[in-house]
Formats: structure tokens, sequence, C-alpha cells
């Protein structure tokens, strides 16, 4: 049985740092930076994403040699998503959707996308895309699976559209969002009273992320909350960094025996990989060793 499932889009990133250095077309995109990270901690791990027509072979020959199934993959007739990332400092960036926004609807997966086997799986990651492919693969998953399901929203998306994205957390079992996202839905950035806003609409499992400063995690059943600081690591790309964070905290918790202070400390580990190189090529270099390392690392300072 597969332990976790990514749901997510493929993209190519243009990333600008604040001295003007670029690094045109790295591999980027939710989904794989989810699978990657979860990977390294669960290898049963695998993930849904649409491609492109245009989507580098070289990129997919990697993908391919991570021993991820093509059967998550399915072709769209469109340009891969194409993105710019700006960085003004370390902690702050613009990312700006160079491609069609159509063509963002269209290459965020569906149901229809997902093979018969992955809706066996223990949990379903829902990452950011589009607000309406979001809503169908919850719906979907809650119909057709049994997993856990987790969803991390989309920044972007989340004006104007409060009420759907509130919805959409009840319906959800852990909710992971941003401070920043917070501040968007609940017009203020208190982590603890938060957590607990959002338990009180359903999930048993919320996950606040912080950026440098860690993330905050809160179980509901039990009442309890912690801070999970944040590995140690020079910053070169923080892009992708979240979705890192979030896939592996999920695969972690699938592991039998894992509790949330495991599954947090290896999410910061993930993390730690993502945002130390341009584009997914922190995670690719990473081993399942050095991840483990750093995670009881982590949990050895919290001890």
């Amino acid at each position: 049985m597969l332990a976790l499932i990514c749901l997510g889009n493929l993209t190519l990133d243009d990333i600008v740092h604040p001295d003007g250095c670029v690094h045109e077309r790295c591999i980027g995109g939710d989904a794989l930076y989810g699978v990657l990270a979860a990977r390294l901690f669960e290898s049963a791990s695998e993930m849904v994403a649409p491609i492109g027509r245009d989507f580098p072979g070289d990129i997919r020959a990697r993908i391919d040699a991570e021993g991820l199934s093509p059967d998550g993959l399915p072709a769209r007739d469109c340009p891969t998503l194409h993105t710019r990332i700006v960085y003004q400092s370390a902690d702050h960036r613009e990312v700006t959707l160079l491609s069609d926004e159509a063509d963002f609807e269209i290459l965020s997966p569906d149901q229809a996308d997902v093979p018969a086997r992955y809706w066996d799986a223990r949990a379903f990651m829902i990452l950011a895309m589009t607000l309406n492919a979001q809503r169908a693969l919850i719906a979907a998953c809650r119909a057709r699976g049994s997993g856990l399901i987790a969803l991390d929203p989309q920044e972007e998306y989340i004006e104007g559209n409060e009420a759907a994205v509130l919805d959409l957390v009840t319906r959800v079992d852990v909710f992971m969002p941003s401070l920043a996202e917070v501040k968007r839905l609940l017009g203020h950035e208190d982590g603890p009273r938060a957590a607990r806003d959002f338990a009180r609409l359903g999930p048993k499992i919320v996950v606040i992320k912080m950026g440098a400063r860690g993330a905050l995690v809160y179980d509901a059943q039990e009442d309890f909350s912690f801070l999970q600081p944040a590995y140690a690591a020079a910053a070169v790309d923080t892009t992708g960094s979240g979705d890192a964070f979030c896939s592996a905290f999920m695969a972690s918790l699938m592991e039998p025996g894992h509790c949330l202070r495991q599954a947090a400390a290896a999410g910061a580990a993930a993390a730690s990989f993502a945002l130390s190189a341009y584009g997914a090529e922190g995670l690719f270099a990473a081993t399942p060793d050095e991840a483990a390392l750093r995670r009881d690392r982590l949990l050895a300072a919290v001890e």
C-alpha cells in the first residue's frame, strides 16, 4: 500500500536574487518538492502532476531515475507552467506566473488523473494549486479514498475567497497554512489562537509554517501544541521549502509508531534541503540517511 500521494504542479522557475543574479528554468513545482521530500522518509510515496507538451526530457529522465511512477504524470496539450520568482531579500519574494492563467487550471490534477491504486494510499497531500482543483480533489479523496487528507492552501487565491477556503478546512484532517495565509484568512498572526480556530472547523492537526522561525504544530484531540524550530541551513532559494515541510511531515506521520514531534522534525529537515540550492536540486541531492540525521538532531535538541 502506498503511504502518501502528493498532488500538485510541476513548473519551470526563473529565480532572480536581490543582487540581480538570475537562474533560469530551474525545475520546481510543489508536487516535485513534495514527493522528493516525502521519499526521504517514506519511499512508498508518489505524486500526481500533469506535464506540459514541452516538459524537458532531461528533467523527465531525472524524475524517472528517482523511481517515481510515470502513471502520475498525465500529459496535457499546453506549455509547461513557467514562473518568475524575484527575491527582494532572503525572506521576501514575489512570484509571477508567466504562463496563461488558464494553463494553471489545465495543469492542475483532477481525480481522473489519479491512478486507481493510488486511492488506497494512507494519506493525500493536497498542495497549493487552483482553488477549484483543490476543492474537487478533496471531494474525490473523501469519496474514493480512506486516507488522511492534508491541505496546503495557496496564498494568492485567498483574497475574496476566504469563506470558500475556510469551507475546505472543514473537509480535511490536517490543515497546513503559512503565517501569511493565516493573516489573509483570519486577519491576525496569532499562531496558537489561529490553530485552535482552524481546529474547531474540523482538522485533527493544524500546522502553521513560519519560515525561519519554524512551525507551530497543534494536536486538536490532545489540545496540545509545540513549536518546531527550523533546521539551521544557509538559504539559497526558499521556494518549495514549505511544500517539502508539509509532505515530509505527512510521510513521516505515516511511518509506524511515529508521533507529531517526529513528523515535525522530519518536515524541518526536508525543508532545510529544499532551501539549500536552486529549484529542487537540494532535494534531488539529499539522501534518506542525511535526512534522518538532521531529523534526529532536531529531536535531540528538543529533548
